[in-house]
């Protein structure tokens, strides 16, 4: 049994390549996971809403999730999402089997354990019924914002960070206030709380997020991890980092995640497929100049060439 190791940085939130026919590339896969690792992220946070979890049954949810936990093998820690599943019986069974196949947490997603009309206290009511059945299994919270955007409230705070199952929490506000009332929080029962948000993420850490789990992560990993690793040290280079990623944040609302998809090609010369089924995002040829010119300012601000902007 896995013991719930989370430690801080980077998480990409994982894309999945597709092969024509719509299945899992796993060919590719292998190539994006040793990518990722080598780019020195702390963990992978494999079916999440990146990988286009909803977009599969919950038995090819299944199979990538134990895929990827298996592929790894022990060379960073993986937690994997449990979502659009359900049932709680369901939920419950894919959350025993991905932590057997080797991720360190199940992550469920806090709007689909109750309806959205649902208060807090049925929400904490039902998560109640599942850590009956689940015990002391390792869990992690994803406030994702689909198919409704349900939040950790002060209340669900509270409860949450009385349950020692609970491990890791993938935090969408992008309220500085928000993530550091959820950090401090946690800090003293152990949930980590990994912000989304790439434009706010250095204050994020200022006020003790426990690293970042976001989009940026599929393009240019190592810039945040470099940003992680180095803020306190050396501020001046994670201010310039800070503006960065707000200045490209654009390329994230253009085809994703198709676009990263064909940015890893490009970029990193990775032999996977485009093919999406989220967002009915698709690439064609006019968009290989824009993910050129992207892949070209990445190189620059990695050399630490690229002008700051006033």
């Amino acid at each position: 049994m896995k013991t719930g190791n989370i430690p801080d940085g980077v998480w990409p939130v994982m894309l999945t390549p597709f092969s024509g026919s719509g299945q899992i590339d796993f060919q590719g896969l292998e190539q994006l996971i040793d990518w990722y690792i080598d780019q020195g992220v702390a963990g992978l946070f494999s079916a999440c809403l990146s990988s286009e979890s909803l977009q599969m049954d919950d038995a090819k949810k299944l199979e990538l999730a134990k895929f990827v936990a298996g592929y790894v093998d022990g060379r960073v820690p993986v937690v994997a999402g449990v979502m659009g599943v359900a049932d709680r019986s369901k939920r419950i069974g894919m959350a025993q089997e991905v932590v057997g196949a080797g991720a360190e947490a199940a992550v469920f997603t806090l709007c689909d354990i109750v309806p959205e009309m649902a208060s807090d206290e049925e929400w904490i009511e039902e998560m109640e019924r599942h850590l009956e059945k689940l015990q002391d299994l390792p869990l992690g919270l994803y406030e994702c914002p689909v198919p409704y955007h349900r939040m950790l409230t002060p209340t669900l705070t509270d409860y949450v960070v009385q349950r020692k199952a609970f491990r890791f929490l993938k935090e969408t506000s992008a309220d500085i206030d928000e993530i550091g009332r959820k950090s401090r929080a946690g800090t003293a029962c152990g949930l980590k709380v990994f912000s989304a948000d790439a434009l706010s993420i250095l204050s994020a850490y200022k006020c003790g997020a426990s690293g970042f789990c976001g989009l940026q992560a599929n393009l240019w990993p190592e810039l945040h991890v470099e940003l992680f690793d180095h803020w306190k040290a050396n501020p001046e280079r994670a201010e310039t980092l800070q503006r960065f990623f707000r200045e490209q944040d654009w390329a994230l609302s253009r085809s994703y995640p198709a676009s990263a998809k064909l940015y890893l090609q490009m970029a990193h010369g990775l032999e996977i497929g485009t093919t999406s089924f989220l967002n009915q995002s698709a690439v064609g040829t006019a968009d290989r100049e824009w993910v050129g010119e992207l892949a070209e300012s990445v190189e620059q601000i990695k050399a630490g060439s690229l002008e700051e902007s006033v």
